[in-house]
């Protein structure tokens, strides 16, 4: 059973509501007038280094703060759901398994960082639970997709999703809310400045008592409702040792607790067990330093460290542990003005606790960022990795942007070599593990055409993408372990389209087609053939007043591989309000699902209906 926790959390979130609106903020800070998007324009993840965003040949999202509050959302999860090319689902409410799909992938997970931290679980190799991750703690997510193994390494065939956690504006923040499911949230963060050192720290606390996450007509073990606790803390110290060079260290802690049913009723289901709970403890720290050798070579060294413990209780324990260290130097040199060379050199050790065996990798990286003209750019590198447990590999990738200024479009494209590797799990566990198992391998590409029209009010991007994977790693029903497969492939088409109206309303529209196949030509599971997705935002009453409403449309898929059962479509409404009643304090109101729709992201596993949520934001 969820622990009795939450009503204390319960008792604080109420109290505090009460306050907050009887409270009248004792100090103010500036108006925030500028929550009107823009396009932005740099990002660091497509070079390891900041690069102006047009002149980036990769496909490239960036998720900004205003993308992150619009909403008024307490996880990433659900903020990630209108990024074109991603289809992201979990069984059933918060902080349930996660899965997702990128251009197609249905397995291959991308590399995620945390403020430059590898994230991943070192003994399963799974993805982080983005519903474990609060929006409020974080201030920025750049997409990063396509083959991206030239610079990231292993587990990037899928691209890269980078993190940044907040730490940017001075001063304070409290955020309560609360809402259906008896859910109750509470958050603070403070940033300060001293001299040469800067800091930040956020905490949170989320308690739900969740619904079921499976139907109850399966029996009296599924009739329960499913709880989920987390509790994150994150900081940040930055400590400038010149002008130019600084000293940094990154912590970020998640602690969460989730119920879960026992899985479809079977012939081998007979005697389910009704208590069945998932806890989940995570630590990611991150030192080092950035330094300015000379007036065009910037040099960054970093240590890393994950330690992931996590426990699955269904009448017996299922644990999961390990740990990752990681060791980084960075360099970026300016050789002249149309070439900046990015050169590195990493060391890898991961602890599996679980199975048996541990692991190291030792990585040499080089970019190559060319600016051939006012309108050309092209990058080329490549990367070699040698693993103690599956060998090396050896990984490249080129891209181009090029502008059309007289008609306002450009152009861009990348191709390139990934690899995924065989987590722990696969190789070394007793029972369903197989030692000869190889790296996944895979090549893939991807052309755009982005214009813009109405001086900048109107931006329109249509990408085409295309996969082809060698020895993909499935789970054999035959053998009853994992084993590799010859081929796997997938193409499709993402478009989006951004409209400024006029400065108080924006409309953003996307649309991805996705298509896979195995080898055998059957359809991959988990891969719906068309998303939808529409957002309008409009902000008024100078600026005070943001109404949010999202639209979010996913195509029927195949549930299981071995089933030709087909999940049927959906579409989800969400609706947002916030009012900024002074300079410091934020109101708001939130309606999932607004018009009730009954529908699954996994097979046999439910969604949430209507549901409310209200809260307030009080910075000082």
């Amino acid at each position: 059973m969820i622990p009795e926790t939450k009503y204390n959390l319960r008792t604080v979130v109420t109290a505090g509501l009460a306050l907050l609106c009887a409270a009248y903020p004792a100090r103010s800070q500036d108006n925030n007038e500028n929550d009107v998007h823009t396009l932005d324009k740099y990002v660091v993840v497509a070079n390891r280094y900041e690069v102006p965003i047009d002149k980036v040949g990769s496909s490239v999202e960036v998720l900004e703060s205003f993308d992150l509050e619009k909403g008024s959302q307490s996880f990433l999860l659900d903020f990630m759901r209108e990024v074109p090319g991603f289809y992201l689902r979990n069984n059933g409410g918060p902080g349930g398994s996660f899965g997702i799909t990128t251009r197609g992938l249905n397995s291959n997970r991308p590399t995620v960082l945390i403020d430059g931290i590898k994230v991943s679980n070192p003994s399963n190799g799974q993805i982080i639970n983005f519903g474990n991750l609060y929006g409020s703690n974080i201030s920025r997510v750049e997409i990063l997709k396509g083959p991206q193994s030239s610079l990231y390494g292993a587990d990037a065939l899928a691209g890269v999703i980078s993190i940044q956690s907040n730490a940017d504006s001075l001063g304070g923040t409290i955020e309560l809310s609360a809402g259906s499911f008896d859910t109750y949230e509470a958050s603070f963060g403070y940033s300060g400045k001293e001299g040469p050192l800067s800091w930040s720290f956020n905490a949170s606390r989320y308690d739900s008592k969740g619904f079921s996450s499976q139907p109850p007509s399966f029996g009296p073990e599924w009739a329960d409702d499913d709880g989920y606790e987390n509790t994150t803390f994150s900081t940040k110290l930055d400590y400038q040792i010149g002008e130019n060079s600084e000293l940094f260290l990154i912590a970020y802690y998640i602690d969460s607790f989730s119920e879960f049913d026992p899985g479809t009723p079977a012939p081998w289901l007979t005697n389910p067990n009704p208590d069945n709970y998932s806890e989940n403890e995570q630590l990611f720290a991150r030192l080092g330093g950035k330094f300015q050798i000379s007036d065009n070579w910037n040099s960054q060294v970093s240590v890393a460290h994950s330690d992931v413990d996590t426990i699955s209780y269904t009448g017996f324990a299922y644990v999961s542990d390990g740990d990752r260290y990681q060791f980084d130097w960075q360099n970026t040199i300016e050789l002249n003005e149309q070439w900046t060379l990015v050169a590195g050199a990493e060391y890898e050790l991961e602890d599996n606790r679980t199975d048996i065996g541990d692991r190291d990798n030792q990585s040499y990286y080089i970019e190559n960022v060319f600016s051939l003209g006012d309108q050309l750019d092209w990058t080329a590198g490549a990367r070699y990795d040698d693993n103690s447990a599956y060998g090396n590999e050896t990984t490249w990738r080129s891209s181009f942007s090029y502008r059309i200024e007289n008609i306002n479009a450009r152009l861009h494209g990348s191709y390139g070599t990934s690899f995924q590797a065989p987590s722990f799990y696969q190789l070394f566990n007793p029972t369903y593990g197989n030692t000869t198992l190889t790296p996944e391998s895979g090549k893939g590409w991807d052309f755009g055409f982005e214009k813009t029209f109405a001086d900048g009010k109107f931006v329109l991007n249509s990408t085409l993408f295309g996969y082809e994977i060698d020895d993909k790693i499935n789970f054999s029903f035959t053998t009853s372990q994992y084993a590799n497969e010859e081929f796997y492939e997938s193409e499709g088409v993402e478009t989006s389209a951004i409209w400024q109206l006029f400065d108080q309303f924006r409309l953003k529209a996307s649309h991805t087609y996705s298509k896979a196949n195995y080898e055998d030509g059957t359809e991959a599971e988990r891969v719906p053939r068309n998303i939808y997705s529409l957002n309008a935002n409009w902000r008024g009453f100078e600026n005070k007043l943001g109404i949010n409403a999202t639209l979010l449309h996913v195509g029927s898929q195949r549930s299981l591989r071995t089933s030709t059962t087909r999940q049927p479509d959906y579409t989800v409404v969400n609706l947002a309000t916030q009012y900024q009643i002074n300079e410091s304090y934020q109101v708001w109101v939130r309606i999932d699902n607004l018009f009730d729709e009954d529908y699954q992201e996994i097979a046999n596993y439910q969604t949430p209906g209507i549901s409310y949520y209200t809260g307030v934001r009080f910075t000082f």
